[in-house]
């Protein structure tokens, strides 16, 4: 019986710095990447203001993007 073969090598996974806008309230955690996010700079979870940080995420691709 064969089952397949398990890729060998992994998927490369590149970091990059990102702009993402980040919730000011110390009880909500919700984040979110700039290009992804609302024109009203609220947090969609609990309504507070968006603060903009710089964080090292993956690097995706997006290359359908309804939001603009």
């Amino acid at each position: 019986m064969y089952f397949g073969k398990k890729n060998s090598e992994e998927p490369v996974v590149i970091m990059e710095d990102t702009v993402v806008y980040a919730c000011a309230s110390e009880a909500c955690n919700g984040w979110m990447r700039k290009e992804f996010a609302a024109d009203n700079e609220t947090c969609p979870m609990c309504g507070d203001n968006l603060t903009e940080e710089i964080r090292e995420l993956p690097k995706i691709q997006n290359e359908y993007n309804a939001f603009r």
